[in-house]
């Protein structure tokens, strides 16, 4: 279902996540949301002016809702194919 970033960082705000790729200009962070287990992607970034002023530090664990400049998040359900809620608002 999709939904707005608002909505996502209301529900999924407080999940730990933590750096795990980057791909031409974007920066992934995934994490495991703790009440339910269920995986939760959030993607950084997009075009070189976002990205270029981001610290990025390996296995360092931020919170979605500090996340900056995202652009896509996913939280999956225990199918783990589809996501459950998702936004993207791609620049």
């Amino acid at each position: 279902m999709e939904i707005s970033r608002e909505e996502f960082n209301k529900l999924y705000g407080d999940v730990e996540v933590e750096f795990t790729s980057y791909y031409k200009y974007s920066f992934t962070f995934a994490g495991v949301e703790p009440q339910r287990g269920m995986r939760i992607v959030v993607t950084i970034g997009g075009c070189a002016d976002d990205i270029y002023k981001m610290d990025v530090t390996a296995g360092e664990k931020v919170k979605v809702r500090d996340c900056y400049a995202t652009y896509a998040g996913a939280y999956y359900g225990e199918d783990a194919e589809d996501p459950v809620h998702s936004y993207a608002e791609y620049l």
